[in-house]
């Protein structure tokens, strides 16, 4: 399984996509911690103000109503108290003591706070500076101490099964009465519910944005795609016009390849013309030589002249035939099984040993004259040097490949790219009877190169004759 895409669109979304994942990632846990951060804070702030409150509240009743405003504003979070000896020994939590002082309007040394955070901390008795709890129990009543105790144990069972406290709060304010007003206040732990919208709202973002991306790569990478393919027809010799599309900068690489195509097809019509013209020109003079030779007296200098005139004609012909290379006939869609039958019944009709095995059905965009023009000059030499040739058709998904196998003296391996070379004979393995003047392997490799496909020359089977296989790619 391959993870990391081939094409650049692929892992341009996919890096944009792990970044935004991660930036979400990043994002969330940011936004978490100054989020329960602020929870804190919100919820210590509204146990102060209700410790202040309380403090009013008892400062200016009878000590008669003071023990029933307590137990009123007590609660879970919130124990409340009147001592005579104040729970804190020391005032540690100096911002709080300072605010708490300015607010009720007292002297610093009558306020003391203390903040401790922890599971450890979740008890508010371990708060307490002990030396004064030791000496504040004394000050209570047996039934009020059984009492008290009772209350610290059930809530040190309770508080003993969480295991996420947060942090305590303590208070020791002294009332004008002398007494000491004691607080303690364990702030309820922030609420995670707040994540559940986060991570929608964060996802709901994130899917947009990512589907955003991926359409905005499509459309740039749609030009890109385009222009491979119009980059492999024009390879096969098909001129394809690709529409201005995308960003400017994929705009400009249009234009320049649409550009190259217009003063390629153009280069190709003047060279048309000029082998047109020069193929006129020299007919013209060698036809008006062999009309003068002919009519000379019969012997062997007129036959030797009739020989070079017709070896001009010959050589003129064939490289012109060369030079044109890639034809202008017009790509349209075919069946290369029923060309290549057909070509073989032709060539069976006019006595070459020529076998064709049964092909499957194999329709292809091209050029089927100039297809047909290169099989034909590869059976010919296949039948000419090696006696016979059995033709063969296999396929592919993505490509055709046509098999063509003599029984002759083959091609060492060292000579099988020059035998490609224009005018290049084989002489040491190839008859001198046979004539020809060495362009046809090259015409046909033109031919078939400018439909983007290739030949390949091989020994044949057990070592014997030669093997040449011409591949064409398939189109749709």
């Amino acid at each position: 399984m391959r993870l990391w895409p081939r094409r650049a669109g692929g892992q341009l979304a996919l890096l944009l996509i792990l970044v935004l994942l991660l930036a979400q990632i990043i994002t969330i846990f940011i936004l978490a911690g100054e989020r329960q951060g602020a929870l804190r804070s919100a919820s210590l702030e509204h146990e102060l103000q209700r410790v202040a409150d309380g403090y009013t509240l008892a400062d200016t009743t009878d000590p008669e109503r003071q023990q029933r405003i307590l137990r009123a504003l007590s609660s879970a979070t919130l124990r409340l108290s009147i001592d005579a000896l104040p729970y804190l020994s020391e005032d540690r939590a100096f911002g709080m003591t300072r605010r708490l002082a300015e607010e009720l309007g007292l002297p610093p040394e009558q306020v003391r706070t203390a903040m401790g955070s922890g599971a450890g901390d979740c008890l508010p008795d371990r708060e307490l500076d002990h030396d004064n709890r030791r000496d504040h129990e004394r000050h209570h009543d047996a039934d009020d101490e059984r009492h008290e105790d009772e209350e610290h144990r059930d809530d040190d069972e309770h508080r003993d099964d969480r295991h996420d406290c947060p942090p305590v709060l303590g208070v020791s304010l002294e009332l004008s009465s002398g007494q000491w007003f004691n607080a303690w206040a364990q702030p309820p732990a922030p609420s995670w519910l707040w994540l559940k919208a986060t991570l929608t709202s964060v996802g709901i973002t994130a899917v947009l944005l990512m589907l955003t991306l991926l359409l905005a790569i499509r459309r740039i990478m749609r030009p890109m795609s385009e222009l491979s393919r119009a980059a492999l027809a024009f390879g096969r010799g098909e001129k394809v016009w690709i529409p201005e599309k995308g960003p400017e900068d994929v705009r400009e690489v249009t234009r320049a390849f649409n550009q190259m195509q217009d003063q390629v097809g153009r280069a190709q019509e003047d060279r048309a013309r000029l082998l047109a013209a020069l193929a006129h020109d020299l007919r013209t003079p060698i036809t008006s030589m062999r009309l003068r030779v002919e009519m000379l007296p019969e012997g062997e200098d007129r036959d030797r002249l009739l020989d070079s005139l017709r070896e001009m004609q010959h050589l003129a012909e064939a490289t012109l035939d060369f030079i044109r290379g890639s034809t202008t006939e017009q790509h349209r869609r075919y069946d290369l099984a029923t060309l290549l039958d057909s070509l073989c019944g032709d060539l069976q009709e006019m006595g070459l040993a020529v076998h064709c095995n049964d092909s499957p059905r194999c329709v292809l965009q091209g050029q089927p004259e100039a297809v047909k023009r290169a099989l034909r000059n590869l059976i010919e030499n296949a039948v000419n040097y090696g006696v016979q040739a059995e033709v063969k058709l296999e396929t592919t998904d993505k490509e055709a490949v046509i098999t063509i196998v003599d029984q002759g003296p083959g091609i060492p391996e060292s000579e099988r790219d020059r035998v490609f070379e224009p005018f290049y004979r084989l002489e040491q393995s190839r008859s001198r009877d046979t004539g020809g003047a060495g362009l046809g392997l090259a015409i046909a490799r033109t031919l078939i190169r400018s439909m983007g496909g290739d030949i390949r020359l091989a020994a044949g089977p057990e070592g014997r004759g030669l093997q040449v296989s011409v591949t064409l790619i398939k189109t749709g």
